[in-house]
């Protein structure tokens, strides 16, 4: 017997008493208590241990908290006295330790060998987890706790003590996590650990076919019936015969137990008797159903499949008289359509037998098998005509099965589609009825024991991702935290516009938020602000608006954003125009161009009634231009998307010739589209009013709001407080990395160049012409070759940056007319054109300044919230606005070419 303390050993440590309660764990689809593990652990190790072997208990963990509290202060005298004499031979000798270890409900083991005398404590740290594709996660919190309480029981006062203490990873530079075999339930991780520090303590390879699930169902069942009835049945002789690789003779049989009570399950179990009317085939179908597929995921053990080499199943051909007992033969109703699916699922596990959903409609499923090839066999469930529950409908159904088996997909993807279904409600029963928030591992477990449902681990993971969102969505108490939201990023960022209003009723009404920089970033983009207005998706509805510009790579920049309780109308984009104007005082700053009759801000929207009217209120002297994608989209419901093509062309032509070609073509295909597009003024949607005055302000290619439409959709799924939070969140990352990325760059940016370098190039093939004679006015003919080409000409200024053509004013960007004019003056280089003629909103200087300010985002665990504020009133009706996310479209007029 060792006699150095150990933290709570099971093995050297007290005698654990056995709890009978803790044996009727051992009944199937329910998991182990720890006390009985090490309870195991103790009876079937105990003196057979060398000195070098240590063996931690699975409630270290809590122990690790309680005595290193006390390791950690160095006033404790008695302890400081008590430790050196007793870890004094850890420093002489090379120890391994290992542990079944239990953390957030599940079982894995770690085996840790480590040797005082080295520079390198720790020689070897392996982690075993039946759990495999999680065990990274899991273990790493542990090997913290393990670590923590080495340091204070075998490394204390001998050099590696504060090393290890000090560096919180220094047990994970070592850790590798081993394969080892996989368990098929949520319950079974306790024996499996078992099986694993057996096999370990035996020095035999871990693998993942080194025992089964089949041998740990049958070990359940032994070591039930051994504890009922002798408390010292678990000694390794007698556990090892159900292991193969630890091959020791079967012991005899232990004498019956008594008998134990088992709830009985949700559905009908079988029995014997249906068993024995199912066909010649599924009494083999439904004894081997146990061997489980190792490679395939919980729930999908689809029954023996074929080795390579093997004879393949005969064409079976058999009337399902299984199916018919459970199902037909008393008319059996469920009340929804979870209790179908766990009839299934059950049916599935009995038979052998693999079902696919194939049709789903509100309240009915229909089921076809996929176990045979060609199977004829389908059954379908739903409501009968004014009555209450779910039935199954023997009229048109096929139970024959007739087919060749099929070798089952390892995948399991339809059963996986199917639980989808599940676990909303799953996860719902564990969040109602326990204390905490619910955890992928509750899921698992509840899975098993009230729906018969193996799911994987990730898929509960998942749903209780999913649980959380919907929680976070609906919860009313986020509205209590949106006043000290907005009052302290006014504190955390000088300067900047944030307003809340709630009504009488201390509803929240209205809030805007404008960061501080935004108005020093409205000089370095294309001077083109566009607005837009979304529905909210939560539960708590609203609209959201919000302005946004493009930058000189076409990339969207928020510079304000609004949330209303009401729909979208001209009372709220009233509202948020004059929130916008006091926020952004450089929106309305004058043009640079001498003669613009505008503000160098463009306004562009869609044909919003109320935020028309709101423009002309809040913004009387910038330019209001409407949106041609909504214009085309107001001719394609009305005259079709024949007609509603040509809209594109008229909004972007800079020809006066070709836009009266378009309109021309436009009135002999649909007169009431002419009408309807004539009644709306060409300065607000074609840029071939620019030519006609030059007072309008340039567009820079900007014909849509589009921007705000992407904008607007980055949050739109949660409550307020999440959906400003977010949107403020993003873009101080996405200003974070345009920073990054662009700050070495110079010149013109990357989209911009290739246009340049393309007319430049053209520009040899035109003829100029001094028709001025000042030196500025120049005529610019184009050379035709052969009998093909155009004979306009064009007249620009290249002293003010003007063409007949349009292109040059719209863009600020020379056309190929002006190229061809600084090629034939023959003393301009490319690199001198794009320094002096190229707009600054197009280079990466202008670039770097629109990301050179930020913000501070608020924390939002240093709020506390008001008390007072309610939820905004979601009584009124929605008006219609943007379609659903998942909608069902038109057929294309290209589907006959994919």
């Amino acid at each position: 017997m060792n006699p150095i303390p150990f933290a709570d050993d099971p093995v050297r440590g007290k005698p654990i008493s056995l709890a009978m309660g803790n044996v009727e764990g051992l009944d199937r689809g329910q998991w182990l208590s720890t006390s009985l593990v090490d309870y195991v652990l103790q009876t079937s190790l105990a003196g057979k241990l060398p000195d070098h072997v240590l063996i931690g208990s699975s409630n270290c963990s809590t122990y690790f908290h309680t005595y290193n509290s006390k390791l950690r202060n160095e006033d404790d005298t008695h302890c400081v006295q008590q430790m050196p004499d007793g870890l004094q031979p850890y420093a002489e000798s090379r120890y391994r330790f290992i542990s079944a270890a239990c953390y957030n409900s599940h079982f894995f083991v770690v085996d840790i060998t480590f040797d005082n005398r080295q520079p390198n404590v720790f020689q070897r740290v392996n982690v075993f987890d039946s759990l495999s594709s999680t065990a990274r996660r899991r273990a790493t919190a542990v090997l913290h706790q393990v670590q923590t309480f080495l340091s204070g029981f075998c490394f204390y006062k001998l050099g590696h003590h504060q090393s290890v203490l000090q560096d919180p990873d220094y047990i994970m530079q070592m850790a590798e996590f081993r394969h080892c075999p996989v368990q098929t339930n949520g319950y079974d991780c306790g024996l499996f650990a078992l099986a694993v520090v057996w096999h370990l303590l035996r020095d035999k390879d871990i693998h993942p076919s080194v025992f089964t699930q089949a041998h740990i169902d049958n070990f359940r069942v032994a070591l039930r019936h051994g504890l009922s009835s002798n408390p010292g049945w678990a000694t390794m002789d007698n556990i090892a015969c159900y292991f193969p690789v630890l091959s020791m003779p079967a012991p005899p049989p232990p004498p019956s137990p008594p008998a134990i009570e088992i709830s009985p399950p949700s559905f009908t179990s079988v029995g014997d008797a249906q068993l024995a009317g199912c066909g010649p085939r599924s009494v083999e179908v439904a004894n081997v159903a146990t061997e489980r597929n190792k490679d395939a995921g919980p729930g999908m053990e689809f029954g023996p499949t074929e080795e390579p080499g093997q004879e393949q199943d005969p064409i079976l051909d058999y009337e399902d008289n299984y199916f018919q007992d459970i199902f037909s033969s008393k008319g059996v109703v469920f009340g929804t359509v979870d209790d179908v699916l766990v009839a299934i699922n059950e049916y599935q596990e009995s038979s052998g037998n693999v079902l696919s959903t194939v049709r789903t409609r509100g309240n009915a499923r229909t089921f076809v098998c996929i176990s045979h090839a060609n199977c004829p066999f389908c059954v379908k469930f739903g409501p009968m005509p004014k009555q209450e529950g779910i039935f199954y409908k023997p009229e048109n159904c096929t139970i024959r099965h007739r087919g060749a088996k099929v070798v089952s997909s390892k995948s399991g993807k339809r059963f996986k589609k199917r639980c989808k279904e599940l676990l909303r409600g799953i996860v719902s029963d564990v969040a109602a009825h326990k204390h905490g928030p619910p955890t992928a591992m509750d899921v698992m477990k509840t899975g098993v024991h009230k729906k018969k449902t193996h799911l994987q681990y990730y898929q509960c993971y998942r749903g209780v991702r999913e649980w959380k969102a919907r929680k976070e969505i609906t919860d009313p108490m986020s509205f209590q935290l949106l006043g000290p939201y907005i009052e302290r990023f006014r504190e955390q960022n000088p300067g900047s516009r944030a307003v809340i209003e709630r009504g009488n009723d201390n509803r929240v009404k209205r809030l805007f938020i404008c960061p501080p920089f935004s108005n020093e970033a409205l000089l370095f983009v294309r001077p083109v602000a566009s607005l837009d207005a979304a529905h909210m998706k939560s539960e708590w509805k609203g609209t959201l608006y919000i302005a946004t510009v493009k930058s000189a790579l076409e990339k969207i920049y928020p510079i304000a954003f609004a949330i209303t309780a009401d729909n979208e109308n001209g009372q709220g984009w009233d509202w948020f125009l004059r929130n916008l104007d006091a926020g952004l005082p450089n929106l309305t700053i004058a043009h640079y161009r001498v003669g613009c009759a505008y503000k160098l801000f463009l306004l562009q929207s869609d044909r919003q009634k109320g935020l028309d009217e709101a423009c002309k209120a809040c913004f009387p002297a910038n330019h209001h231009c409407y949106c041609a994608v909504h214009i085309r989209r107001n001719v394609e419901g009305r005259h079709g998307k024949k007609i509603g093509a040509l809209i594109p062309g008229l909004a972007k032509t800079t020809s006066l010739p070709d836009r009266d070609a378009k309109l021309a073509q436009l009135r002999r295909q649909s007169p009431p589209a002419y009408d309807f597009v004539k009644d709306i003024n060409p300065k607000q949607w074609m840029d071939s009013a620019w030519l006609e005055d030059d007072t309008l302000p340039p567009r820079y290619g900007v014909r849509s709001s589009n921007i705000s439409e992407s904008a607007n959709s980055i949050e739109r799924s949660g409550n307020w407080l999440e959906a400003i939070d977010g949107i403020l969140k993003k873009m101080s990352l996405r200003i974070q990395a345009s920073r990054e990325e662009y700050e070495r760059k110079t010149g013109v940016v990357e989209t911009v160049y290739p246009q340049i370098l393309d007319r430049w190039e053209k520009g040899i093939g035109y003829r100029v012409v001094d028709s001025g004679g000042d030196g500025q006015k120049y005529s610019v003919h184009r050379i035709i070759e052969g009998n093909t080409g155009s004979n306009q000409s064009f007249t620009l200024n290249w002293v003010d940056g003007v063409c007949e053509c349009g292109v040059w004013q719209m863009h600020g960007i020379p056309c190929v007319h002006g190229m061809a004019y600084f090629r034939w003056r023959n003393d301009w280089t490319l690199q001198q054109v794009m320094e002096q003629f190229v707009e600054q909103c197009h280079t990466y200087d202008y670039e770097q300044k629109l990301y050179s300010g930020s913000f501070v985002p608020v924390c939002m665990d240093m709020l506390q919230p008001d008390r007072t504020t309610l939820p905004p009133d979601v009584k009124g009706k929605r008006m219609a606005g943007r379609p659903k996310t998942v909608r069902l479209r038109l057929r294309s007029r290209y589907s006959h070419r994919p």
